[in-house]
């Protein structure tokens, strides 16, 4: 049944795309619809060093030659370069590592798998233990074996013991192997291989923690005499072979010259109609996605939709399941659409995962949980409820679709952001140009002497040995710093020694605040159980008393929060609507770096202590989206420190622009607003960044009532981050002498503050160009802001403006 549905599917498919092709359905708001023909294998010869018995193996699965970029990379591990293999999705990558991995096990030799996620690890090591099944002369010691967190204690001492084929994730190697590096011995004196999959995901905060973890690594296998060569693979970036550098210190090879074949696809560029024509608003992306996905599901082809936000994610699949519910015809397919997402528990995530593969499932909505390499079968639509925010993350996710072959169809929705606007009205930026490039600072002080402090822990230090990408004079000092005022380290002669009982990688968090999860319990039954696990900081936008939790579009309604044990007691709701939190950050300067005045305006780089306020909630009724109502809230702040690029506007240096504060007191701020909206929207794209990479705050210092705790700048956004929320008014006044701040959203930066400042000049440039190349007359969503009704508009002042920022 499911081959003749595939079949229909496509066939369903080809007449669909047809239909857009002349203008009906989704067809009449087409920007671009991109065909990219399919491409034909391209191979090579088997490596002259691989062992017969893998080539039989290889045999056996249908295998006598492999492609190009397998040959290359097979060919590099094998000979001991370190290599990074940057290929589409489905390119057949795993066997660049898997391969030269298997034959070291021939010499008794072990391998380190890192994946980025506990998903990954599972779905890969099912595919290797099925590939090693097949090796003739394979013994029982070559199982691969996943060694993380819910990994049964029985099991991990197992892998300690024995294990050759060890496969973890970052955080795991950081908290658990290092550490305890003593137990592993006979590992690391065997280790040969170390394989870092899907790379460019180890990019921001995250990625320079990880290059960290992984230099501390590399000094513990000297310790045991071993010099393991990495093999890399990754999605297409700018900055591959810089990135894998700046990760591990090592040079690498590059394989790009992908082999593997491809299906027809046709990439589509949807931007929804306008449904408020007085203030340019559009209709939203996740009712277009909804609609599409509703026609490709009953359609029988097989549909993966991306949000932006978990949030989106649950409204999504609760809208599309009550429209199936609701179609008599193809009432049965609510029960054939799933939610995918961070939080949910790995059984939930399994058999979603196992639906999608057998395709008892024909619809999944997810965030970019999906986005990585998880086996989920053949899929024949990719639908995109937003731009994802980069180049390289918008390929990977149309990726997921055209993995069995035949056609297959990605679908961009753009929703009213600049940044989406800008894409969907030029997509020949996005289909000409390169992927962004993946950023790292990990000689950050912030990351690096909390690594080094676990470096310590784990191996005495010597006077005069450099850490990571610090210095040896910088690495001394910091040693001293740790000795002297921290007293965690002593010096003995030329060796410093960790003298505390305190563990100290479980006091440094790779990827977000170091506190512990929420937990999340449905009280409905008689027995209360665990349904769900929620990061610290997403908590806050989710778990408040009151609040409405979904799990696979079932709505939950938290009853009661206990904050200091990280519990979240709900019961199942039936109120019709769900909620999103209201919350507002300030920006306090805490250092100022570079500064310098091109004319009328003031521009910065610096330190600045961010401090989110989380104030209230908005009830959302389902299906319509009204607004039916407000709560209140009181949750504690969360203080983020990272650096920040700043504008300093002065109202009096602005003589030539009408601020008509007697008849319009909120010109000047509007105005402002407009021209932070255009320059977060020109950062992005002249950083080459996620938007979400960065965040924008104004204000001012010179109005006391606004600022009871001194900050330099406020901002309100609700919980999925909208800006320009109508109830904004009851918080921010008017601004005249504002700051506009964009900082970087991880802590202690990562270079965009900075390198927005180095290149003013061009940054603005390219804000000019958005302002001036928005086909609306008086202002819109896309550029400064929607027109108010009666009000003179701020779109020809904030040219100017931008004007005068780039005046010398």
């Amino acid at each position: 049944m499911t081959e003749i549905a595939d079949r229909r599917g496509q066939s369903e498919l080809r007449a669909l795309i047809s239909s857009w092709k002349s203008g009906r359905g989704i067809g009449k708001h087409l920007t671009a619809m991109e065909h990219v023909p399919p491409r034909q294998a391209r191979y090579g010869e088997l490596p002259s060093e691989l062992d017969g018995r893998l080539v039989e193996m290889l045999q056996r699965r249908g295998f006598s030659r492999l492609y190009t970029h397998q040959v290359e990379a097979v060919e590099h591990a094998l000979q001991g370069r370190h290599s990074v293999v940057v290929t589409p999705t489905a390119s057949g990558k795993s066997l660049c590592y898997n391969l030269p991995v298997l034959q070291s096990l021939f010499d008794g030799h072990s391998a380190l798998y890192l994946f980025p996620t506990k998903a990954l690890s599972q779905d890969q090591t099912a595919e290797l233990n099925e590939l090693i099944g097949e090796v003739p002369g394979a013994d029982t010691t070559w199982e691969a074996q996943v060694y993380d967190g819910d990994t049964p204690p029985d099991v991990r001492r197992r892998v300690r013991r024995h294990g050759r084929l060890v496969v973890t994730n970052p955080d795991m190697l950081h908290a658990a192997l290092l550490p305890h590096h003593d137990k592993w011995a006979a590992f690391f004196r065997g280790l040969r291989y170390i394989v870092v999959d899907e790379l460019h995901t180890y990019r921001g905060v995250f990625g320079s923690h990880v290059a960290n973890v992984l230099w501390r690594l590399q000094r513990i296998c000297r310790h045991y005499g071993t010099d393991p060569t990495f093999v890399a693979t990754s999605a297409t970036i700018a900055n591959p072979k810089e990135l894998a550098r700046g990760l591990t210190g090592q040079t690498f090879e590059l394989v790009d010259n992908n082999g593997a074949p491809s299906s027809e696809r046709y990439v589509c560029f949807v931007n929804p109609p306008i449904v408020n024509a007085e203030q340019m608003r559009r209709k939203s992306p996740l009712s277009v996605a909804c609609g599409v996905a509703h026609e490709s599901i009953k359609r029988d082809c097989g549909t993966i939709v991306f949000a932006r936000s978990r949030q989106s994610v649950e409204v999504l699949v609760n809208r599309l399941k009550r429209r199936f519910e609701r179609d008599r015809n193809h009432s049965g397919l609510a029960d054939k659409v799933a939610s995918y997402r961070g939080g949910y528990l790995p059984k939930l995530r399994r058999s979603i995962e196992n639906g999608l593969r057998t395709g008892q499932l024909r619809g999944v909505i997810s965030t970019n949980a999906l986005e990585l390499g998880i086996d989920i079968g053949s899929l024949d639509v990719c639908i995109m409820a937003g731009y994802p925010g980069t180049i390289a993350s918008t390929w990977q996710q149309l990726g997921r679709a055209g993995r069995g072959g035949g056609i297959s169809l990605a679908v961009v929705v753009a929703g009213d952001s600049p940044i989406d606007q800008f894409i969907i009205n030029n997509p020949e930026y996005f289909l000409g140009r390169s992927p962004e490039a993946a950023r790292i600072d990990p000689a950050n002080l912030l990351i690096a002497v909390e690594h080094l402090k676990c470096a310590c822990y784990e191996l005495e230090w010597t006077e005069g040995e450099a850490y990571g990408a610090l210095t040896a004079a910088q690495t001394s000092e910091a040693l001293g710093f740790l000795a002297e005022y921290m007293k965690v380290l002593q010096r003995r002669g030329d060796r410093w020694k960790w003298i505390t009982r305190t563990y100290p990688a479980t006091q440094v968090s790779l990827r977000s605040l170091a506190e512990e999860n929420f937990v999340v319990i449905d009280t409905t039954a008689k027995e209360p159980n665990v349904v769900a696990e929620v990061d610290f900081e997403s908590a806050h936008l989710t778990l408040y008393p009151n609040a409405v939790y979904q799990i696979s579009g079932e709505p939950f309604r938290v009853e009661r929060l206990d904050y200091d044990e990280r519990r979240a007691y709900v019961r199942k709701s039936d109120d019709g609507y769900y909620t999103t939190a209201m919350h507002y950050a300030g920006v306090h300067k805490l250092d100022v770096f570079k500064e310098r005045a091109p004319t009328r305006t003031e521009i910065g780089f610096g330190e600045v202590r961010v401090t989110r306020h989380f104030v209230g909630y908005k009830k959302i009724k389902f299906g319509t989206g009204e607004n039916v109502g407000y709560g209140e809230l009181n949750l504690p702040e969360l203080d983020l420190h990272t650096m920040a690029y700043w504008v300093h506007l002065r109202a009096s240096n602005f003589a030539d622009i009408d601020k008509n504060f007697d008849a319009d007191p909120d010109r000047w701020a509007r105005l402002v607003q407009g021209l932070g909206s255009v320059l977060l929207t020109a950062a992005s794209l002249k950083m080459m960044c996620d938007p979400r990479d960065l965040e924008l705050c104004i204000g001012s210092v010179h109005h006391d009532q606004w600022w009871s705790e001194g900050f330099d700048g406020l901002t309100v956004r609700d919980s999925d981050g909208v800006a320009n929320d109508p109830d904004a008014h009851k918080i921010a006044p008017a601004i005249y002498d504002p700051h506009i701040f964009l900082y970087d959203r991880y802590p202690g930066g990562v270079g965009f503050g900075e390198g927005l400042f180095d290149e003013h000049e061009e940054f603005v440039a390219r804000a000019e160009e958005l302002l001036g190349g928005c086909r609306c007359e008086a202002g819109c969503p896309s550029c400064v802001g929607p027109p108010q009704s009666g009000l003179l508009p701020v779109k020809e002042d904030v040219g100017r403006i931008l004007r005068a920022m780039a005046e010398h």
